[in-house]
């Protein structure tokens, strides 16, 4: 029997902390939108409580909103530039009192966190770097998911140039999908020109975007809210595994550090994130290999990505040490599993490990 209680399963609940936000931008488009979270099943009224919503229904209820908006709205933009972490005040404070994007970037994998459909992370190569967009709805149409893909670059769009105001740093956003006309012609809102049928949902933007000051900034206010959080979310998460994986993601160094480190990061002893680790069945070593193997398949399929300079990100004491490992992973060398994947790369000189 198939367990639809699993996380990812078309029929598992999941929270559905905007709920908010959706009532907000049918309300500017014109719409009532009461009928339609009653067919999905969406229970709202209960204080305290945020709502759950079936991950198929969610589909299924934009779906819905994007045809009843249309054509004067295009739904997720409207969606996108309406949303606030109503469900969690201290998330918009640490936004609002970051001295810079990068000691934002947390905030990243707290909305993760908060939203299990949904993972958030960047990635620096040099000058550029790059925010990855991933939307997990299962077997649905990719204009469906695209449809969730464009309201998190608008919401993120908006967070940005309410932080910085009119920038043009952002050189372009890239979706896979083939967005509507609707889309395109509204999508000025947006911070950067689209770029359809890519092979990711991301922002490109020069990395030092990351450091520049922010108007907002109060550093004592930013860490009372980055305590809270901490506090607040494990609990509501539940997944340990997850806060490390994100800190990875976001932060590569730390994958040549050791637990230390990491513990620091998540404001915990050493011997207590052993111990909850151990808990949970899981072992340190475990989801930094982890980590480093998903890392490096993701940074292989772009074809700017030399495999020295990745070896080095990945916190490998040099190429041969990384080509070893990735054999060890996958039963391939670095560069065979680039053209496995029809991968083309830059110019450089073999990966094989004597």
């Amino acid at each position: 029997m198939l367990d639809t209680t699993r996380p990812g399963h078309p029929n598992s609940d999941m929270p559905f902390i905007a709920a908010n936000a959706w009532i907000k931008a049918a309300t500017h488009c014109r719409f009532n939108i009461d009928p339609l979270f009653s067919e999905a099943g969406v229970a709202l009224g209960a204080a305290h409580q945020v709502p759950m919503v079936r991950r198929q229904a969610l589909a299924r209820l934009m779906q819905q909103c994007v045809a009843r908006a249309a054509p004067h709205y295009h739904f997720p933009l409207v969606l996108g530039e309406l949303f606030a972490f109503d469900h969690l005040p201290a998330l918009e404070t640490f936004l609002a009192t970051s001295p810079t994007l990068r000691q934002a970037l947390p905030a990243l994998q707290w909305a993760g966190m908060t939203m299990p459909n949904m993972a958030l992370r960047v990635e620096e190569q040099g000058p550029q770097s790059i925010l990855l967009v991933d939307i997990e709805l299962g077997d649905h149409d990719p204009a469906v998911r695209g449809y969730f893909v464009e309201s998190v670059l608008a919401a993120i769009s908006k967070i940005v140039r309410l932080a910085l105001g009119h920038t043009d740093l952002i050189h372009h956003i890239e979706v896979r999908h083939q967005p509507s006309a609707l889309f395109m012609a509204q999508a000025s809102t947006l911070s950067a020109p689209v770029r359809p049928v890519q092979l990711r949902d991301a922002a490109v933007f020069s990395t030092r975007l990351l450091d520049m000051p922010l108007p907002g900034a109060a550093p004592g206010l930013h860490r009372s809210a980055q305590t809270l959080l901490n506090q607040q979310l494990p609990v509501a998460s539940g997944d340990l595994v997850t806060q490390i994986e994100g800190h990875f993601r976001q932060t590569p160094a730390l994958l040549c550090q050791g637990i230390e480190r990491m513990a620091l990061r998540l404001e915990l002893h050493p011997r207590t994130l052993q111990r909850r680790l151990r808990d949970q069945g899981q072992a340190y070593t475990d989801i930094q290999a982890r980590c480093r193997l998903d890392m490096a398949k993701a940074a292989l399929n772009e074809p700017r990505c030399h495999i020295e300079s990745l070896s080095t990100a990945l916190g490998f004491a040099d190429r041969h040490s990384f080509t070893r490992a990735f054999k060890r992973w996958t039963g391939l060398s670095p560069s065979a599993f680039r053209q496995s994947q029809g991968r083309r790369a830059l110019p450089e000189s073999g990966d094989t490990a004597p």
